[in-house]
């Protein structure tokens, strides 16, 4: 696969929601499967049709103006379509945006189609009495990123790929028993990971029950789930905001008086922004260590914590984990969206958008402290460094000293088994990332 292709779907991911009188039109084509049998209404019957349903959000992602990937929540027993999502990593800011209107701005960079089935099934799984996640696929256009992957693994979904990634993919070598990865991680997506046969190029490779996983998809259709992503790249690319101004040309927030609409906005979002100023924003001090144990100490089930410091010391965010709402809900993934989310807010308002441009840019060029490294051994991990590869958005600016430190080692594992976890994902995040924990220096 283009390796430019690949890079840019974790610079910019994609979802949105897509009716089922939508899903259906896209249906049509069903390889060399035979019999056509009679379908019911919102449901698919084969993985031609699945991977037909995928290639049709893939394509409203791209009408839409970002990058085409799709994904689908099916129930394994009966075919039938749950949730559709596309990715949604971008949009496209108002017309009264002032300074950037109309121009696509990163709103989420967890936003990939996969992990946002899993929030959204979490979120509904009561209220819609849903079947428990080992009784569920999640279909996808695309071999899902380390993100993605960990936290369909953590969830408990099945997961059925049609196209390869080889710069990015979870199974990026095209070796499906995972044993480059640790143990647990490594049997997890074998357990869970399904790669659909394609007529005229490769079997299937993967778990035994996964849907429709003896069924075979038409090599166009597997050929169009990835052109359809590769020819969205340059239009997007071209028409993107970009991740924010270098720090050379940014003023410092803290800076700005107490009145001003963007740091009154900013403290409403995030309760310890501003409470703390580092004399150099790569050394994070005891100070912050003391907030970041409080703060854990004080949330419920929470195993860590997560603050982001600018480029000019500042301490502007902070979370804790937040597992009552999901098992995938971390402190970091709740950092780097909330951070992004109220950035895209700030920038999609005339009075505060020229604000966020000249003080807030993208966390590439600032510090993420964790309390604790993470567990080498747990798919939250693999999600987190995957989240903080899709933030990073490309090659760090500036990697010594990091801006990935942590206080104190694992609470299980180590911090070689952390790196070496890093060692076996995609080239993506080893290479280009360069994803580079550091214990925070005494």
């Amino acid at each position: 696969m283009n390796h430019r292709r690949t890079i840019l779907k974790w610079m910019v991911g994609m979802p949105v929601l897509c009716t089922l009188s939508a899903v259906s039109t896209g249906l049509a084509g069903r390889a060399d499967q035979g019999k056509r049998s009679s379908r019911t209404p919102g449901s698919v019957n084969t993985s031609e049709e699945a991977a037909t349903l995928v290639l049709s959000l893939a394509s409203l992602a791209a009408e839409a103006g970002t990058f085409g990937v799709g994904g689908a929540l099916i129930e394994n027993k009966t075919g039938r379509i749950i949730k559709t999502m596309r990715n949604n990593v971008v949009q496209r800011l108002d017309n009264n945006a002032g300074i950037n209107s109309g121009k696509l701005y990163t709103f989420d960079p967890t936003a990939h189609g996969e992990r946002q089935l899993v929030s959204w099934y979490f979120e509904n799984v009561k209220a819609l009495d849903l079947p428990p996640p080992h009784e569920l696929t999640v279909i996808t256009s695309l071999d899902p990123c380390s993100m993605c992957a960990g936290s369909l693994l953590a969830a408990g979904f099945n997961v059925a790929i049609v196209a390869d990634d080889e710069y990015a993919g979870t199974n990026w070598n095209k070796q499906t028993d995972f044993r480059r990865y640790p143990g647990k991680i490594a049997s997890g997506l074998a357990a869970k990971f399904g790669y659909y046969a394609i007529s005229g190029i490769r079997g299937y490779s993967g778990a035994p029950q996964i849907i429709f996983n003896r069924l075979k998809i038409a090599s166009e259709t597997a050929r169009k789930c990835e052109t359809t992503f590769t020819r969205s790249v340059d239009s997007v690319r071209s028409r993107s905001s970009a991740s924010g101004l270098p720090p050379s040309r940014l003023k410092d927030p803290f800076l700005l008086p107490e009145n001003s609409p963007l740091k009154q906005q900013w403290k409403t979002k995030f309760k310890h922004a501003f409470m703390l100023k580092l004399e150099n924003y790569r050394q994070p001090t005891t100070k912050l260590r003391n907030i970041l144990e409080a703060e854990l100490k004080s949330a419920k089930n929470a195993k860590n914590a997560v603050a982001l410091i600018d480029n000019f010391g500042n301490l502007l965010g902070l979370e804790t984990d937040h597992f009552e709402t999901s098992p995938i809900d971390t402190a970091f993934m709740r950092l780097t969206q909330n951070y992004a989310k109220t950035r895209f807010q700030l920038m999609n308002h005339e009075d505060t958008a020229e604000l966020l441009e000249q003080h807030m840019t993208s966390p590439r060029y600032g510090t993420f402290v964790f309390l604790y490294a993470q567990d080498p051994d747990d798919a939250l991990t693999l999600k987190d460094l995957g989240a903080y590869g899709s933030t990073m958005e490309g090659v760090i600016p500036v990697n010594e000293p990091s801006n990935f430190q942590f206080f104190l080692p694992p609470q299980k594992g180590s911090v070689a088994g952390l790196k070496q976890l890093i060692s076996t994902m995609p080239p993506f995040y080893r290479e280009l990332v360069n994803i580079n924990p550091q214990q925070v220096k005494s």
